[in-house]
């Protein structure tokens, strides 16, 4: 299994960093972006973040 674990600062907030983890093979997930921030959706799991657009970062966790 491969999971990807999105990472930003939380929109509207100060140095709050929110977190999300998707596994690529199984989840339905969407990463959407806009002019001010990004989001990413694991739809199977209903679960979302919304962070600013320039501190968007993933890394691979498994």
């Amino acid at each position: 299994m491969t999971k990807l674990l999105y990472s930003g600062l939380k929109h509207g907030e100060t140095d709050v960093e929110v977190k999300i983890l998707v596994d690529i093979q199984n989840d339905w997930f969407e990463v959407t972006h806009t002019k001010e921030v990004s989001q990413v959706m694991n739809k199977s799991t209903g679960k979302y973040i919304i962070v600013k657009r320039n501190t968007l970062k993933f890394e691979v966790v498994s």
